[in-house]
């Protein structure tokens, strides 16, 4: 079954999900200090739980691709 569903195409073509997470994209100030922490301090983020760095990692990430979809990320509320 799930082959049969991966061939079927939606009526307005496949979505683009880059595209879609983009759009959600919201700026997180404490992100964006623990982005900071990891340029400044590395030994200090270096000692941070896994999950945090991990966190950072998604949200860079997504900010990224929010940027190359033209998608303001300096802003507070998007």
């Amino acid at each position: 079954m799930s082959d049969t569903l991966g061939r079927v195409s939606f009526l307005d073509g496949f979505p683009d999900k880059d595209r879609m997470r983009a759009e959600e994209f919201e700026r997180d100030e404490c992100m964006e200090e623990l982005a900071t922490l990891c340029d400044s301090r590395p030994e200090v983020f270096d000692r941070m739980g896994t999950t945090a760095r991990i966190g950072l990692g998604y949200y860079e990430n997504d900010k990224k691709n929010a940027a190359a979809h033209g998608v303001d990320v300096t802003k507070e509320s998007n």
